[in-house]
């Protein structure tokens, strides 16, 4: 997360309890969503037409417990709540012409804004175009007095012309946020450009895969927390590895290894997959195992999930784990960061002290084997950065032999914000 991105956060933070009505955030009056903007809003290019509006409804009303309504006059996508108010094409200027009327049909409590791609691919008054945007944003609060506006930056570009436009008016929407903020209005940032890569940019070379969508999803949630979150727990990711939870991006691939093979059969490596043999509260859990070949010291990380998950002081990961050897005590799940940065090299530890890394789980001898142990790893020592890959990891420095046991329910959550 960007310098300017995490500044904001103590300037908004005064209002993060009163953006929305009271009502909104109870189950019985659904807060209404405006998804707002051109294409992207839209989902062009998403496989199907949802782009990152179906995913964020299940963060929302799956993983958070928000009652929610898409709204917009516009549908696309297999989603049941399709409706949006994306209008392929759309600079800022026309979107401006037609939000008075969108909005006055909508009656949105919030409204997530993505909006100026179309400028900077035009090359459209780009020197006016950030004011255009606050005038914007400032239309909006007129039309929607209660509403909350979540205002995104724009996504990367390949092209290194357009790129250039985009990171100029880019630069000025966290002051025109921070701006607004300070002077009592409902504005918050979500920072697209600084939690994707051009890895996540479609062949189209303008829309995210969905991959992309995805990660957009994450960044609108983490944003939300403060407006639909207050007083609750808000899970940035959660999975019980049953068929409406979110897919593995990842099975049996090894990020990193080192005298570690299959547990059997010919395999080559460690195994990190889906199964229904062994689960904690549902039908399916991760699998893992492998042969430790060395006493002189041996790992294997696999990455499990590919996320985009911006982490607190308050955040919290938790898992349960059923080692079936010894050797398999010796495993842990670890978080990889964008800046670099990894749980198991953090020094933050379970609630039983012992260090959140596969090794020194094992040595602490508080996993017991052929049962299911809870681990729960306080994340403050991480805050400000943001979880890249969730990886699970098998490490031990002086045993030889196979090894295996599931993983399940994992969660990552912050906590309750007053």
């Amino acid at each position: 997360m960007r310098a300017s991105v995490r500044a904001l956060t103590m300037v908004l933070a005064a209002a993060a309890c009163a953006v929305v009505p009271a009502a909104a955030s109870q189950a019985a009056t659904p807060a209404r969503i405006m998804p707002l903007g051109a294409s992207i809003t839209w989902g062009t290019s998403s496989t199907d037409g949802n782009g990152y509006r179906e995913a964020l409804r299940r963060h929302l009303a799956d993983d958070a417990g928000v009652a929610l309504d898409m709204v917009g006059s516009q549908r696309s996508g297999t989603a049941a709540d399709n409706d949006n108010e994306g209008h392929p094409g759309y600079r800022v200027d026309q979107v401006a012409a037609g939000a008075d009327a969108w909005i006055a049909a909508a009656r949105p409590d919030v409204v997530l804004l993505n909006v100026g791609t179309n400028d900077m691919l035009q090359s459209y008054d780009l020197p006016n175009a950030p004011a255009r945007l606050s005038a914007l944003v400032d239309q909006i609060l007129r039309a929607a007095p209660t509403a909350t506006v979540v205002v995104s930056t724009l996504v990367p570009n390949p092209d290194a012309a357009v790129e250039a436009r985009v990171r100029a008016y880019n630069g000025q929407i966290p002051g025109i946020v921070q701006a607004k903020a300070a002077a009592g209005k409902k504005v918050r940032l979500a920072d697209f450009h600084a939690n994707l890569t051009l890895a996540d940019i479609g062949p189209d070379r303008i829309h995210p895969t969905d991959g992309g969508y995805a990660k957009l999803a994450d960044v609108w949630f983490s944003a939300l927390q403060p407006v639909l979150g207050a007083g609750r727990p808000w899970p940035l990711f959660k999975t019980d590895f049953g068929a409406a939870a979110p897919p593995l991006t990842w099975t049996d691939t090894v990020q990193a290894a080192r005298n570690v093979t299959g547990y059997c059969c010919g395999l080559t490596a460690m195994e990190s997959g889906r199964r229904a043999e062994v689960a904690h509260g549902g039908t399916y859990a991760l699998m893992y195992s492998g042969t430790d070949t060395s006493a002189a010291g041996s790992y294997s990380y696999n990455r499990v999930f590919d996320v985009h998950l911006p982490l607190t002081a308050g955040t919290t990961l938790t898992y349960w784990i059923y080692p079936q050897s010894v050797n398999g005590t010796f495993v842990a799940l670890d978080l990889a960061l964008t800046d670099g940065r990894s749980l198991r090299d953090s020094g933050a530890v379970d609630q039983s002290g012992v260090r959140a890394h596969p090794q020194f789980q094992g040595e602490g001898r508080r996993l017991v084997v052929n049962q299911w142990n809870l681990v729960q790893v306080s994340l403050a020592g991480l805050a400000g950065g943001t979880v890249d890959q969730i990886r699970i990891g098998y490490d031990q420095p002086g045993a030889t032999g196979t090894f295996r046991g599931y993983v399940d329910d994992i969660q990552i959550v912050n906590a309750p914000q007053p």
